[in-house]
């Protein structure tokens, strides 16, 4: 359904007519977006989002679009202040008939994280960043102990409000742990999102390591100005790379190194995991447990050595993805690693010397 301004919305359950809609914010992909007014408390600014469907959708789509959106508003009663406080769930009449669904949620006031970090000059203040990341990480936290995922952190996606408090919107993409995302819900940034999760339709690797990932990558952001690549095994840019590679003290990039490893399994395990080291007075370094090893991502054209950039299987990073097996290849490899020598090759010791003998005979005879 689309919002008008104007329109007074009627909720079918209770007949109430509270919410009017005042200005469309966003007319979405998948959702319309809009300012509104309750009516109720003397026209208090309300967020309304109703659901955008595709001209062709059917009955199955309507229902699928429906049941997220009430996963979603499941998710934002979990009790944490990074997310908008939902105020009503209305239920109006609808085009494609049957009660349509209308989040109503509080205005977030305030600034992207990204106009905040564009406004700086090469990334915000190291403290600072470390500080604005663990709030999100406790909030996060939160979301995981009730068994959601936020799946795609960006910093459009957070809002700075007053006193550095930071909001969190773009809440459509909630799902449940390792369950199968709905195919109509917006799709994700893939340079913020980790690459287990990307176009990844079963669900199994939606976990909370997921999102550690996005935090990572935010964290990188917060520090150096520059987005990361869309590149799992390389996610930094040269410049941004540089950047954290210079930074001091060096547990900024080890805990950027640790939440953007490629594999899920050598990032930090939980929230919990991670919090320990987001202190700007207590910061890991290369000797601390869990980092002996760990190395910021290089880029992979900073130099031609690069395993990646040799590779004859793809053009692009070397990925944990088990490739098919053709036929004749199989063939060879259950081939023993040698064969028998022919049973010629032991007569040629004991026949190279008549052979020598006959040849000298015949250069003798030629003179």
């Amino acid at each position: 359904m689309s919002l008008r301004a104007g329109d007074l919305l009627k909720d079918l359950e209770t007949g109430e007519e509270r919410f009017r809609i005042a200005s469309l914010l966003k007319e979405g992909r998948s959702f319309f977006v809009a300012l509104g007014e309750d009516t109720h408390l003397e026209g208090m600014k309300v967020v309304l989002k109703a659901i955008r469907y595709d001209e062709d959708a059917d009955g199955d789509h309507i229902a699928e679009r429906r049941e997220a959106m009430s996963q979603e508003l499941e998710a934002l009663t979990v009790p944490t202040s990074l997310l908008p406080e939902p105020i009503d769930f209305l239920k109006v009449a609808s085009d494609q008939g049957g009660a349509e669904p209308v989040l109503v949620l509080e205005l977030i006031s305030g600034q992207t994280l990204r106009h905040e970090v564009e406004r700086g000059n090469g990334g915000l203040d190291p403290r600072r960043a470390l500080v604005m990341v663990r709030e999100l990480a406790i909030g996060l936290g939160k979301l995981h102990e009730a068994g959601f995922v936020y799946r795609d952190l960006n910093p459009d996606h957070v809002i700075v409000g007053f006193d550095d408090n930071l909001h969190l919107v773009g809440t459509g993409n909630i799902q449940r742990a390792e369950s199968r995302p709905f195919a109509a819900k917006e799709g994700i940034s893939d340079i913020w999102s980790a690459p287990e999760i990307r176009r990844e339709l079963s669900g199994k690797y939606i976990t909370p390591r997921a999102d550690i990932y996005s935090l990572g990558a935010l964290l990188a952001f917060l520090l150096t100005g520059v987005e990361p690549t869309e590149h799992p095994e390389s996610p930094l840019s040269p410049d941004g790379y540089q950047r954290l590679l210079t930074l001091k003290p060096a547990g900024y990039g080890l805990i950027v190194s640790k939440c953007l490893a490629s594999m899920a399994k050598n990032r930090f395990k939980d929230i919990p995991a991670l919090l320990v080291h987001l202190n700007p007075d207590a910061l890991p370094t290369a000797s601390t447990r869990g980092f002996e090893k760990v190395e910021l991502p290089e880029p992979f054209h900073r130099h031609l050595d690069n395993r990646a950039t040799r590779s004859k299987l793809s053009a692009g990073p070397l990925l944990s993805v088990p490739s098919a097996v053709v036929p004749e290849q199989a063939a060879l490899e259950k081939r023993p690693e040698s064969l028998p020598a022919p049973w010629y090759r032991s007569c040629l010791p004991w026949m190279s010397a008549p052979l020598l003998l006959v040849a000298l005979a015949a250069i003798l005879a030629s003179l």
